[in-house]
């Protein structure tokens, strides 16, 4: 069901609203958001209107974004809670015309860009394999992406952000209070949704623009540097298993290597990892 295009959103929570006019000011890129922004103030999902308006021939650049989301989307079917005015969802639309096997490549280019934004307001993101954006050990933040493609090239894909701006501890289910935090929380004050999403938009077009030169192994390096699983012992849920062992490296395409108790290496494309309390 479709929702309706509100300019501006309403938002209680600053007194900096979420409008086109109010995101394009200030903003320092030279395409990413300076096209069609469109605003909601209730949708479904961020994800699920730029899937439709990439169909429907929207150009690369192009920001949604919503004050809330009544079915925000995670990876692996889960939900993204999304109260209204506290945090940014926001999907962009882009066209990189690369082959479907750069995908993850581009989810991890996202994480960079996501947590390069996050230390400029003088916090240390870290970033959990293969989407995940925490704030000592505490997520923050995620990323949902999603592409249509055939054999040979992805013809758009859709990069989902979700971050817990100025979430309140209440505002967060109670089964993942103790996992989860928001930048405000953390830093001890509200941080304006505006000016971070400004900054967000300025690093990702960055990050991208290195995506896209096949600078891989650049965005790769700044990746470790944020990572807090490498080193560590790790359980990792597949679909059909589960594997316990150390992350040991990412491989020069995203791929995550884990080396179980038996001394096998195992690559890993997709799975869910946590932190694992047994000794190495």
């Amino acid at each position: 069901m479709g929702s309706k295009i509100m300019s501006p959103c309403l938002d209680q929570r600053l007194p900096n609203r979420l409008s086109p006019h109010a995101i394009k000011e200030h903003l320092r890129t030279r395409w990413l958001g300076q096209q069609a922004v469109c605003c909601f103030d209730v949708v479904e999902s961020t994800n699920t209107a730029a899937n439709r308006l990439a169909r429907e021939g929207a150009a690369e650049g192009t920001l949604i974004v919503a004050n809330a989301q009544t079915s925000g989307r995670g990876r692996l079917g889960r939900s993204w809670v999304s109260p209204p005015g506290s945090g940014l969802y926001l999907s962009i639309i882009l066209r990189p015309g690369c082959h479907p096997d750069w995908l993850p490549r581009l989810t991890l280019t996202a994480g960079v860009a996501v947590a390069s934004a996050i230390q400029q307001t003088g916090m240390r993101p870290q970033l959990k394999w293969p989407n995940d954006i925490l704030i000592a050990d505490r997520k923050v933040g995620g990323i949902l992406t999603e592409a249509v493609f055939d054999k040979r090239r992805i013809d758009f894909a859709i990069l989902g952000i979700g971050i817990n701006v100025n979430t309140e501890r209440d505002e967060l289910p109670i089964s993942v209070r103790s996992l989860a935090t928001s930048l405000g929380l953390s830093l001890g004050k509200p941080v304006p949704r505006i000016h971070f999403l400004q900054t967000l938009l300025h690093q990702m077009e960055q990050w991208y623009e290195f995506f896209c030169a096949g600078a891989f192994e650049t965005i790769l390096e700044t990746w470790c540097e944020f990572d807090t699983i490498l080193g560590k012992v790790v359980e990792v849920f597949l679909p059909e298993t589960r594997l316990v062992g150390v992350a040991e490296t990412l491989e020069s395409d995203g791929t995550l290597l884990v080396r179980d108790k038996r001394g096998c290496l195992h690559s890993i494309i997709a799975g869910d990892v946590v932190h694992c309390r047994l000794e190495a």
